[in-house]
């Protein structure tokens, strides 16, 4: 069993309610500012979900049962549930995001208005697997504020092997493929 200390695994910071998307296989990619990530993500990476600056109107009609679903932030600590990584990348124009509406929950201008509307976005296809045993952290002062990748600290453990992608081989595949399709 590779058992991984999370203080040695990075963690995305995104809005709880995408988190519980990316978990049911309703989203498979991250629509992302250049700036707000550490360069190429090549390691796996637990999902941190942050309760605050959600929006209901930032989500597609038939998606926001996701915003409701994960709008409160438990009291008992922040569940990690996710392990993803990221399988392809790609460099979108934001006026290209409608075309991808299919594979994330926000819609297009709620994407726009999260970053500047001018800007190249960075567009990752994740690979997402739930973990066996969800690990609740506590929060901590320093994971607070507007930051994009922490790291946990303290005596929790994630083991990597111990998760379950939430798509089979061949959805992923299909869904994979046509992302790029959209993107050629």
């Amino acid at each position: 069993m590779a058992t991984v200390e999370t203080s040695s695994i990075p963690a995305l910071k995104e809005r709880a309610g995408v988190v519980s998307a990316l978990l049911a296989g309703a989203q498979t990619v991250l629509v992302r500012h250049p700036t707000l990530d550490p360069g190429a993500i090549d390691d796996p990476f637990v999902c941190y979900p942050a309760y605050s600056h959600q929006e209901p109107a930032r989500y597609q009609d038939r998606y926001e049962h996701y915003y409701h679903r994960s709008s409160a932030k438990p009291e008992a600590g922040i569940p990690i549930r996710a392990v993803a990584s990221v399988a392809d990348e790609f460099a979108v124009p934001a006026t290209a995001l409608e075309s991808l509406a299919r594979h994330y929950v926000y819609t297009a201008d709620g994407l726009r208005n999260k970053y500047d509307p001018d800007d190249e976005l960075r567009v990752l296809l994740c690979r997402v697997a739930e973990l066996e045993s969800p690990q609740l952290v506590a929060e901590d002062s320093a994971y607070r504020g507007c930051r994009a990748w922490i790291e946990l600290s303290g005596a929790v453990d994630i083991d990597l092997e111990a998760a379950t992608p939430v798509l089979d081989d061949a959805t992923f595949a299909q869904r994979r493929a046509a992302i790029r399709e959209t993107l050629a």
